[in-house]
Order: structure tokens, then sequence, then C-alpha cells
């Protein structure tokens, strides 16, 4: 692979992670604390990592090839996403300034662990279409069968980059985030309650797509 198509391929990931969707929306639904808001970007990287593996192994190319496949992952991550959207809502926090708590053991009870937010990332990147869409359709189309790396190590290359830009931009927004936010109970739930109508209403917006194009 040549620099300037790397170099491409470093500002269109670049310009894709700063789009807002799915996964913003995640990171700012965990944003009370920065140790709940660091550990949703983990899970979310973890997700982007699994498909940089998948594509390093060439399954990826190999789905996209598959009629029909793309239609199916996005219907069920619009299903996650609904289900992650309806659990935000569901667990909105009240917003209303209180006491400190003092107690450690009720502030642990309060806190969500840490294997439901990582492994609740991981659906929300794992199952994301933007990202699938980046992995099967995207990254195949700057890898070269006439380059002298072999494909597995470009695709692999692709989604490393895909990777590392990803940790950079969500790690500093989870920060920012927290920063705005954990002071500001009332801020944080309408934050909170956004995010979880922008999961619904995207999962809307894709579950629509696929039915159109079924029965166009």
């Amino acid at each position: 692979m040549n620099e300037q198509l790397l170099g491409a391929f470093f500002l269109v990931s670049l310009a894709l992670v700063f789009t807002p969707g799915a996964d913003w929306a995640y990171i700012f639904s965990h944003s009370r604390s920065r140790r709940d808001a660091l550990l949703a970007v983990a899970g979310l990287l973890l997700g982007h990592l699994g498909h940089t593996l998948l594509a390093a192994a060439g399954l990826s190319l190999a789905l996209s090839l598959i009629p029909g496949a793309l239609s199916v992952l996005t219907l069920i991550g619009a299903g996650y996403l609904l289900w992650l959207g309806i659990a935000t809502l569901r667990n909105l926090p009240s917003g209303l300034p209180g006491p400190a708590v003092t107690d450690p053991d009720a502030e642990a009870l309060a806190r969500p662990s840490m294997r439901s937010v990582l492994t609740r990332g991981f659906g929300t990147s794992g199952l994301n279409p933007k990202v699938i869409l980046v992995y099967v359709s995207l990254i195949p189309q700057f890898i070269s069968a006439a380059a002298p790396w072999p494909v597995g190590v470009q695709a692999a290359t692709l989604g490393v980059i895909m990777l590392v830009n990803t940790a950079l931009v969500y790690s500093a927004l989870a920060l920012f985030s927290v920063r705005v936010l954990a002071a500001r109970p009332r801020v944080f739930r309408r934050v909170s309650l956004a995010s979880g109508t922008l999961m619904i209403l995207i999962a809307t917006v894709l579950a629509g797509e696929q039915v159109i194009v079924a029965l166009a």
C-alpha cells in the first residue's frame, strides 16, 4: 500500500469517527463519571477490534459478497440499538441534586458494573451498522490485490488506523463530556434522554430503510 492511499483512508476514517451516532450517544449516556465514560469507550473499542480481526482474516470481505448479509446485520444492529435506547430511557437518572453519597457500598450499587458497560459498548459498536459498513464496504475499496502487501495485512493496517482514530477521538470526547456533565445532574439527565432517544431514532430509520428496500 502506498502512503497516499493510507493518508486518504486516515482522513476518511477520521471524518467518520467525528460523525455523531450511536457510539457517541453511548458515551454520553455514561458520562456521569470518568470511570464509566472510559469503560464505555473501552467497550466500543473492543467492538472495533473485533471487526479489525475479522477484516484481517478476510471474513469481512467474504461477508460483503453474500447477498442480503448486510441487510440482515443492519436489522440485527437496529434491533440492538432499539433495545439499548429503551434501556437508557428506562434508567434515566433523576437529575435532582442531593447530598453526596458517603456509603461506598451504596455508591457501588448505584453504578453499572464494569462487565455491563463493557459488554454493552462492545455490542453497540460491534452491531453498529455504520461501523459494519466501514469494515465491510469501505475498507475493501482501499485494498489492492496488486499491492506488495498481502490482502490480510492491508485490511489489518486499515483496521488499526480506524481503531487508533476511534480511540483518540472517543477518549477525548469521554473526558470532555465528563467534565461538562458529571457535576450537572439535570444536564446529564437531559443528555441521557437525548442519547436514548437518538438510539431509538437511528434504529427506527435503519429498520425502515431495510423495509423499503425489501418492498421495492
